[in-house]
């Protein structure tokens, strides 16, 4: 083989490898070690507001509260079933209270708790979220 052609080849191979690696890196990108986000749909239902009574207080608490879900199926269920809802907030704030709703961290324990019971209640992990519009002690 003469030096032309040894070098012709070296160059086409070069090439290949670069026009490869270019290819790869399109159609296979990295991450950069981050997960790619799954778009996940969610449904959202919002309760009318609510008016409890609060333990050991004559004060209440008005609040609106959003239930989000993965399901659409759950959804359905949770709206059908308001009154259950309602109800089963009711129970949870009458026995909590003032100091237990106070600040962000009676706010958080709040929102766990209810998510909590309604996952028992309807027996769905579906249920992902609990959120408050209005949160108000009056």
């Amino acid at each position: 083989m003469s030096k032309n052609t040894t070098l012709i080849v070296i160059i086409v191979l070069l090439l290949s490898l670069i026009i490869g690696i270019v290819v790869g890196m399109y159609f296979f990108p990295r991450n950069s070690g981050k997960e790619r986000e799954v778009s996940v749909k969610t449904y959202t239902l919002t309760l009318d507001d609510l008016y409890c009574n609060i333990k050991d207080s004559k004060r209440i608490l008005k609040i609106k509260i959003v239930l989000e879900t993965i399901s659409e199926v759950t959804y359905e269920r949770l709206n059908e079933k308001q009154f259950l809802i309602r109800d089963e907030v009711k129970k949870i704030i009458s026995n909590l209270t003032e100091e237990d709703l106070r600040g962000e961290n009676g706010q958080t324990s709040l929102q766990e708790t209810i998510k909590a019971n309604i996952i028992e209640i309807f027996k769905d992990e579906n249920i992902t979220n609990v959120y408050f519009n209005d949160f108000i002690i009056q």
